[in-house]
């Protein structure tokens, strides 16, 4: 999805730099706590930071990591958190072949969400965004 795609479906981008080769926004149309990564003027994913906001399984901020694997059934692989101790990044592979390189990747610490987010590798996988 290009700059224009997202403005239209998501209002106002302001600040958004189509030559970049990484950088954050907030469309005027998201909720608080959702954030835009873009990529060479490409969306490349979408972070969700605050409660209120779910998955396409239901699942959000604050909600267990068990729900998580419950949620995703099967497509769940758990990593360490590379920052928290006896965290984890619980990621979901998709479950259609013509999406084969997109992900949802779920960050917990104490068996709850903390964070997540939903795009296409490489950027997905990125624990310092665009550091």
């Amino acid at each position: 999805m290009s700059i224009d795609d997202l403005r239209q479906v998501a209002g106002d981008v302001p600040s958004a730099n189509p030559t970049a080769e990484c950088s954050y926004v907030r469309p005027s149309a998201t909720p608080p706590g959702v954030l835009v990564m873009l990529a060479r003027g490409q969306v490349a994913r979408v972070d969700v930071d605050s409660a209120g906001v779910t998955s396409d399984a239901g699942v959000g901020v604050g909600d267990s990591a068990a729900r998580v694997t419950e949620a995703y059934a099967g497509r769940v692989t758990a990593t360490p958190h590379k920052y928290v101790p006896g965290g984890q990044y619980l990621t979901v592979r998709p479950t259609s072949p013509a999406d084969s390189t997109r992900r949802m990747v779920f960050e917990t610490a104490n068996g709850r969400v903390t964070r997540f987010r939903s795009g296409r590798v490489p950027e997905v996988e990125w624990v310092e965004r665009c550091g």
